[in-house]
């Protein structure tokens, strides 16, 4: 298959790789230290199967039952395995939005039914999704901030969503992989995980790849209130699915809250450092993103002028609904961020020139 997902070093050497979105402050140290005492003691031991520690870490950092969670393999591993348990005829998906919905779905001889966002609404969800929830499509995805505009849905219209989930017996899954970045207390306002018990049709996708920069370590979760559903997911998984390591990397990461906070500093700075800057002639358009990441819409070729600078940014021609003018871009250091924008204006000089 066609590697459509940004973070391709191997095909792509770039001396900074802004097609990512990962927590620019690297790993926790605390997390480093884990993983490595993972290695050193423990690897000789087969992991817990169950990643019980773990899930009891998540339970008491974000109020729910440890039974109502499952860890895997990254985030993808646990979408495979919930399409493969659930084998939904049809799926519904947002466009643009995560490909890797589609790509579970696809993996379980699913149709995937595409529901369209709107540029003229900025690609925001809207209440006219709720009409098209009538439980012919199984499951419908949803990521919140959305992957790769950083759009929000607005608070009453995802409780709206869920509601009318419940109604048409229709899977939600949510995925909140970049709630965290919007700070320890709107996450803790905002994620759905205090409302499994209420809506026992959504399951909640969460990972620790892009909020902690442990990407190489492959380590998520799923949580739901449905414990038929949480025990056919991991009749589905391998035994040993998540390594020692990245076990023990987890739990030392949740207990690490300076580092969030800090994390939310630099990520407001930056973002603001950034918009500035591409809305001072670099691209036509900017979205209100409030992830690690900002979308926007520019000239056709941008990637490719990048690249010639070792800078490799995200090209979203790919994904469904847009088209080559599409980029994202991370949010990293503001010295990555600076040699960003040095290079970029640059570049524009001399397309210019040539022009």
């Amino acid at each position: 298959m066609e590697y459509t997902h940004g973070g391709d070093i191997y095909q792509y050497p770039a001396k900074l790789d802004f097609s990512v979105n990962i927590n620019p402050l690297g790993m926790p140290s605390g997390s480093i230290e884990a993983a490595k005492e993972g290695v050193l003691l423990s690897a000789v031991h087969y992991p817990d199967t169950h990643s019980r520690a773990l899930c009891r870490a998540l339970a008491e950092c974000y109020g729910i039952r440890e039974g109502q969670i499952v860890a895997g393999n990254g985030a993808a591993e646990l979408l495979f395995a919930l399409c493969q348990f659930l084998r939904p005829k049809k799926g519904l998906v947002l466009a643009p939005s995560f490909q890797g919905y589609e790509e579970a779905l696809k993996g379980a001889g699913a149709e995937t039914v595409v529901w369209k966002l709107q540029e003229t609404m900025d690609f925001a969800v809207t209440e006219n999704l709720i009409d098209d929830i009538n439980g012919t499509e199984e499951i419908l995805f949803l990521s919140n901030p959305n992957n790769p505009t950083g759009i929000l849905v607005e608070e009453e219209l995802l409780f709206r969503i869920a509601r009318r989930c419940e109604e048409t017996n229709t899977w939600l899954c949510l995925d909140e992989c970049f709630l965290p970045f919007l700070g320890q207390s709107e996450e803790q306002k905002r994620t759905m995980m205090k409302n499994l018990e209420r809506y026992p049709h959504i399951i909640v996708l969460r990972a620790f790849t892009k909020i902690y920069g442990m990407p190489g370590l492959r380590l998520g979760y799923v949580c739901s209130a449905n414990e038929e559903l949480l025990q056919g997911i991991r009749s589905v998984l391998q035994p040993w699915n998540v390594s020692i390591p990245a076990q023990m990397a987890g739990i030392a990461a949740l207990q690490d809250k300076e580092y969030l906070e800090k994390t939310f500093q630099m990520i407001l700075e930056e973002r603001k450092y950034l918009i500035s800057e591409l809305a001072d002639g670099l691209v036509s358009k900017i979205y209100p993103s409030t992830a690690n990441f900002l979308f926007f819409c520019a000239h056709g070729g941008l990637k490719e002028q990048l690249l010639e600078e070792g800078i490799l940014i995200r090209g979203c021609g790919d994904f469904r609904n847009l088209y080559k003018e599409y980029y994202r871009i991370a949010i990293k250091t503001h010295q990555e961020n600076e040699e960003l924008i040095g290079k970029w204006r640059n570049k524009k000089q001399e397309w210019e020139r040539k022009m």
